[in-house]
């Protein structure tokens, strides 16, 4: 009986993979922390978009936990669509999941947009993080079928 190929593993996929997660559960804490932490509503203090009054400058100390935040979001975004473009396509579930993370995670920046022009409604805050949830487990999904443990568990 012949024996299934492996697909190509890409390190750099598992790399991206992992970073993604660890991204954007940085951005789902900060966010978190800005919403209800010990500032709380600093979330609202920056209430430009994308960027602060101070642009791309340094920002004022009243922004600079938001700034943090939406520069960090910015950076796991890319590295989402990056990981969605590096992992194999023969790997099929992990590039299905990462297409998918891909594919929300242009949706949560539209949310990060509704949720500073609606000034933290509630409602739109509760998606804004459930999306950020579903981003990071489709990300969890890519790491693990792309990772190594895929070997063991088709």
């Amino acid at each position: 009986m012949a024996q299934r190929a492996e697909p190509e593993l890409k390190k750099s996929a598992i790399v991206l993979a992992f970073a993604s997660i660890g991204l954007v559960y940085t951005v789902m804490l900060i966010g978190v922390f800005l919403s209800n932490g010990p500032i709380h509503e600093k979330g609202i203090a920056c209430t430009d978009w994308p960027l602060c009054p101070n642009g791309f400058g340094v920002p004022e100390e009243r922004y600079l936990f938001e700034y943090v935040h939406r520069l960090v979001a910015v950076i796991a975004a890319s590295v989402v669509y990056a990981t969605a473009i590096v992992v194999p396509s023969d790997i099929k579930k992990a590039k299905r999941a990462a297409v998918i993370a891909a594919v929300i995670v242009t949706a949560q920046v539209i949310i990060g947009y509704l949720t500073v022009i609606t000034g933290l409604n509630p409602l739109v805050v509760a998606s804004h993080l459930s999306t950020g949830i579903t981003v990071f487990a489709f990300g969890l999904l890519t790491f693990w079928w792309a990772g190594i443990w895929r070997k063991y568990w088709h």
